[in-house]
């Protein structure tokens, strides 16, 4: 038997939906002869593996962690308890509709697993072997930076390091990372200032000032565990500073499409830091400053910034616990005055074969890179919407540990 299948989203045809909205499409099937069609499933899952161990005693243990957001089977014809209905050669299309629960997260697809929202059509024939195809669509998590009080402010952390010990210790290399909120959207540049006071013996050769993503897996299976990715999303490199020696720099990174912040999943969570490293040379420990930020779906108006003249005596101590990041509104409600965000497809992503483990879909399948919103502002809108930094900002004594300041 011949099959061929298609499956369309209604004026939408990179499928990329928010929790809440209706997807909604068409399925086109192409018969040679008779055959029936036992649903539409849609599902999410998370798993990843870790190897351990080298050599004979290398091993494999497969952790794997799951939550089922949704999983449902809808018959376009048909039922499985039904009388089997005949569908003659040629042509079929029918239209499916469903709405997307409010609690759905964000898709991603990372090294160790993904969440992956898919839509499955299932042609069940009596006696044979069913027949399927299958497709991927993106979910984005809605997230208004807006209503976010903390990332409307500066921070500032500091790393103190010193090298040899006892009386041989030298004086610190200081190292001050600073930014001017902490709330950003894809397609606006984060300015970092750096300040250093090198009052160590060991020259400082190099700044490296990167966006980082963490993805962090956990566990259900064979025990809770939690497993956390590292990955450079963007990174920019300026000259060091001599000993006993100080220096100040301003760079930027822009940030590419990438998924919002979201720390809602039981078994996946994405949060994202600007990291600055100062490269020395020699066997030793690059000291590293690290400032966490949120990736959202809508960014902070102007109004809503303050300048870093007027918070900087405002300490407030770093946070390790959970922060709420979700916008209560699940629809996007974009600002007329903001361009219309485009949804693109993570830069150098590779496209991933969405079968499951032991998954055969003999009709076919459709490879699949999630898009993500990302804004392409002009000029103007630019400079309104990528804070910078006032031309002398206030500079905090260099402490003997990190510290994050806003």
């Amino acid at each position: 038997m011949s099959v061929a299948c298609d499956i369309q989203f209604d004026e939408n045809p990179h499928g990329v939906y928010f929790p809440g909205q209706t997807l909604a499409g068409s399925v086109e099937i192409r018969l040679s002869e008779e055959t029936k069609v036992k649903g539409i499933a849609l599902r999410i899952e998370v798993k990843w593996n870790e190897k351990t161990g080298t050599g004979k005693n290398r091993r494999t243990i497969h952790y794997r962690g799951r939550q089922d957001y949704m999983h449902s089977t809808s018959y376009l014809v048909g039922s499985k308890e039904g009388n089997t209905i005949v569908l003659l050669p040629g042509m079929h299309t029918y239209r499916f509709a469903c709405v997307l629960p409010s609690n759905l997260v964000t898709s991603i697809e990372a090294e160790h697993g993904h969440v992956r929202y898919t839509v499955k059509v299932i042609l069940e024939r009596s006696w044979m072997m069913d027949k399927s195809y299958k497709v991927a669509f993106t979910v984005l998590r809605h997230i208004d930076l807006n209503q976010e009080y903390d990332v409307r402010l500066p921070v500032k952390m500091e790393k103190a390091k010193t090298f040899l010990c006892g009386p041989c210790s030298s004086k610190p290399m200081n190292i001050a990372a600073q930014v001017p909120i902490t709330g950003y959207v894809p397609g606006q540049t984060v300015a970092v200032k750096i300040d250093v006071d090198n009052q160590s013996t060991k020259n400082l050769d190099e700044i490296a000032t990167k966006l980082v993503r963490i993805v962090s897996f956990i566990s259900q299976t064979p025990h809770s565990k939690v497993k956390a990715v590292f990955s450079v999303i963007a990174e920019t490199r300026c000259s060091g500073v001599n000993k006993l020696s100080q220096a100040s720099y301003e760079q930027h990174l822009l940030i590419p499409p990438m998924p919002p912040s979201s720390r809602t999943c039981q078994v996946l969570a994405i949060n994202y830091c600007i990291e600055v490293e100062g490269k020395i040379s020699g066997p030793v420990i690059n000291p590293k400053v690290r400032i966490p930020i949120v990736l959202g779906t809508v960014p902070l108006s102007t109004s809503a910034i303050p300048t870093i003249a007027n918070t900087a005596n405002i300490v407030i101590q770093q946070q390790i616990g959970s922060m709420s990041l979700e916008d209560p509104n699940l629809h996007p409600n974009f600002p007329a005055e903001l361009p219309p965000p485009s949804y693109e497809e993570v830069i150098n992503a590779s496209r991933t074969n969405i079968q499951d483990e032991g998954e055969s879909n003999e009709i076919g399948w459709r490879d699949f890179t999630p898009r993500y919103m990302v804004y392409r502002f002009g000029d103007a809108v630019e400079q309104a919407s990528a804070p910078t930094f006032p031309s002398e900002p206030v500079i905090e004594p260099a402490g003997e540990i990190s510290t994050m300041k806003k």
